[in-house]
């Protein structure tokens, strides 16, 4: 049997399941085993076409199936299989003066890639995670999938994404998401809608969404925002900033 973590934004498809045993030979049998046991995993995880999204990454025992077989990995008893979305979190923002330094120092050095990371807390424990952009890796392999670049995208890397969900089973919680835009302004984009939904719906409803703005080499601007219900709306960052929902 392979054990599969299920990440908390999935869970309400597996009647909050943490992990699901499965038997299959490979990546792609245990997606569709899991699919068959939980219907409403259907879509989550996988297109129409059997492809694993893009925002989604799957490792095996730690390591990430790109870099193995995809999904004709093959699986032997006492497997771990990871499902991790590249955007999920949770929480309320309260962003520390030493963070947002750090996240505005991040912005400044990555420039003109977009840099990204996240801020994970426990109790009154608080780290923040400071990511790889690997969007550029993505768009060099398969520009039709992946059309933008590091300076217009981003996308966390795959072991910073294990990391993360490494924590979360240690009892953190993704409280906030930053990441930067390059010579464009602090708001909500399109891109970053849809890559904060999971199935057409947020998967965290509370969570803080931070976009900070350099210009030029220069901060220009930084904003928050959260889901409403409707869409995601602009909040105050705090520090000054004033959000903008352009």
């Amino acid at each position: 049997m392979v054990t599969v973590y299920i990440p908390t934004p999935f869970r309400r498809a597996t009647a909050h399941r943490d992990r699901v045993e499965v038997s299959a030979p490979d990546v792609g049998g245990a997606l569709e085993e899991l699919e068959r046991a939980y219907s409403g995993l259907k879509g989550l995880v996988r297109d129409e076409r059997g492809r694993v999204h893009a925002h989604v990454a799957v490792y095996v025992n730690g390591e990430a199936i790109d870099a193995l077989d995809g999904l004709g990995t093959r699986l032997k008893d006492g497997d771990e299989l990871a499902i991790i979305p590249a955007l999920a979190g949770g929480g309320e923002l309260v962003l520390t003066p030493e963070e947002r330094d750090a996240i505005r120092s991040q912005a400044v050095q990555e420039y003109p890639s977009e840099s990204c990371g996240v801020i994970l807390t426990r109790g009154a424990e608080r780290r923040l995670l400071r990511c790889r952009n690997a969007q550029n890796e993505l768009h060099a392999r398969d520009p039709q999938r992946y059309p933008r670049d590091a300076r217009t995208a981003y996308y966390i890397d795959p072991k910073d994404l294990l990391r993360i969900g490494d924590l979360e089973r240690e009892g953190f919680a993704v409280a906030v998401i930053y990441h930067s835009h390059v010579d464009a302004g602090a708001y909500f984009s399109e891109t970053d809608r849809r890559q904060a939904l999971v199935g057409g719906e947020p998967a965290y409803p509370a969570a803080i969404y931070v976009v900070t703005s350099v210009m030029g080499g220069r901060i220009d601007a930084m904003a928050a925002f959260r889901w409403d219900g409707v869409d995601f709306a602009p909040v105050d960052p705090g520090g000054g900033d004033v959000a903008s929902g352009e």
